[in-house]
């Protein structure tokens, strides 16, 4: 896919203001120590900064008019056909337990919706992935991120997947996600704590397809195996966005609507963190061609006011 700026920001602003921002030693919130791992309260903070970002570039937002027509449909239907057909049964069936009524009824309540968003994550993740790729290379293009990477490997092309890989690893994830969100969807019946444990549960693996792409232009990390070793490294952080991303996700309407697409754009920071916090990172600013002299610098990776 190919890679949209929305910052609007020049190539040559780019490499500015990511070499401005290397060379500061004020600690702007994105940064931290060079090889260390991305703290889980940093990786939690980067789903709400995604949430800002998307809010404030307008050029984002026709990306997922599509998808708020499709889910918008889909909600609409499996609410009216679940609470007619699903949701008196399911009370019935959690009132055999003896039950108190009230807690059944709200049980009952509580599974409609997450059986809804569970199905919008489906649809989401088969129909429109391409939009949540699309937006996360637009927020490393805007960040500088992909210009300190093609430093890096010194060439103007990231490494990518091939068409075939890629179409593999997509069936992969859908393969281990979705029986995973179905056999842990008992866990709702559990007020609150059943809700947190099955984001905590799903989390790690939807920050992982999220973060997918990246491993492969970051570190050339092709295989499954390769990527699971990096996401080991990197649990705590994997777990904790993932977990938050799913959250917002499962809100009615404004989850599968507008948090799909902030997540992506959060997934973008944790990926700038990853960066950052390099053993490599001095080299790869180093590698930066030098800007041109009338390029004017501008906000970039490690800036919060990009």
């Amino acid at each position: 896919p190919g890679a949209s700026n929305s910052g609007g920001s020049s190539d040559e602003e780019t490499h500015t203001g990511t070499a401005d921002a290397a060379n500061s030693d004020v600690d702007t919130g994105t940064g931290g120590a060079v090889g260390s791992r991305v703290p889980p309260p940093i990786a939690g903070c980067r789903v709400i900064q995604g949430v800002w970002h998307f809010l404030g570039r307008p050029a984002l937002w026709v990306k997922i008019i599509c998808p708020i027509l499709v889910t918008l449909a889909s909600t609409l239907i499996l609410l009216s056909v679940l609470f007619g057909a699903a949701y008196k049964p399911q009370a019935q069936l959690i009132l055999r337990l003896d039950w108190p009524a009230w807690v059944a009824w709200t049980i009952a309540f509580i599974l409609v919706v997450a059986e809804v968003g569970l199905t919008n994550l489906i649809i989401l993740l088969v129909l429109f992935g391409q939009v949540q790729s699309d937006i996360f290379r637009s927020v490393l293009q805007e960040r500088g991120v992909l210009e300190l990477l093609k430093a890096h490997h010194g060439r103007d092309e990231l490494p990518e997947q091939c068409c075939i890989r890629d179409m593999g690893h997509g069936i992969r994830f859908l393969l281990a996600r979705l029986p995973l969100l179905i056999l842990t969807l008992p866990l709702h019946a559990i007020p609150a704590a059943g809700q947190i444990a099955w984001v905590v549960l799903n989390g790690w693996l939807y920050a992982w397809e999220l973060e997918a792409e990246f491993m492969v232009m970051f570190r050339e990390l092709y295989s499954c195996k390769q990527q699971f070793g990096f996401v080991k490294e990197e649990c705590g952080a994997f777990a904790t966005f993932g977990a938050c991303a799913m959250g917002l996700e499962l809100v009615p309407f404004v989850g599968p609507w507008v948090f799909f697409a902030t997540n992506a754009c959060g997934a973008a920071y944790m990926a700038e963190d990853f960066v950052r916090r390099s053993p490599l990172y001095e080299k790869m600013v180093q590698a930066l061609p030098p800007p041109p002299e009338n390029a004017r610098s501008t906000p970039a990776i490690g800036s919060d006011a990009a």
